[in-house]
């Protein structure tokens, strides 16, 4: 494993427990809020673990997108916890069919652009958190949702996450990737 993706995967179980601490912090604001905390948390997670199996186990569909599916769910349910039944049941199954999604994304994609895959999808994960953590700036008088109101914060900071991401190391290196195994034929 490469050093990009171990950074990778750590930056992602920060943002996913960032997703958590939403609702834990939230935990007595509106419950519709909630779920859709939990359900962003757990769609995300999905996708972007269950294109990472998909890319790691390229060429087993079925094993990637079972990964994909049993992290996806897992995340989504630790994020609802805190709440209740409902929201951590919303969390899993968003987080079942972001799995799905996602070993089918990383299956699909064309070698050499794993690393723009990532990178797109850990944005579009960022964006999605900052967002519902706005959802709450009426309800909450948390110093950090009120630091994420100003847009020009909001943009500034995703702008920062991107430059860091391009300086990362190459996720998966040219000399791990083996194209010969990656064929696409109609008649098997």
């Amino acid at each position: 494993m490469s050093t990009g993706l171990l950074l990778f995967f750590m930056a992602s179980t920060v943002l996913f427990l960032c997703y958590y601490l939403v609702i834990v912090q939230n935990r007595h604001e509106s419950q519709m809020n909630l779920m859709m905390t939990a359900m962003a948390g757990g769609m995300t997670a999905g996708i972007l673990f269950g294109t990472i199996m998909g890319l790691l186990l390229r060429g087993d569909f079925i094993q990637s997108t079972i990964l994909g599916i049993v992290i996806g769910m897992t995340i989504g349910a630790f994020i609802g916890l805190p709440h209740q039944l409902i929201t951590t049941l919303e969390g899993m199954l968003a987080g079942l069919m972001g799995g799905m999604m996602g070993a089918m994304i990383g299956e699909m994609s064309p070698i050499g652009q794993e690393d723009t895959l990532l990178k797109f999808l850990f944005m579009i994960s960022l964006i999605v958190l900052v967002i519902t953590t706005r959802m709450f700036h009426a309800e909450s008088k948390s110093f950090i949702v009120t630091f994420l109101r100003n847009p020009l914060i909001v943009f500034l900071l995703v702008l920062f996450v991107f430059f860091a991401l391009e300086q990362v190391d190459t996720f998966f290196p040219d000399d791990q990737i083996d194209s010969s195994e990656h064929k696409h034929s109609v008649l098997g």
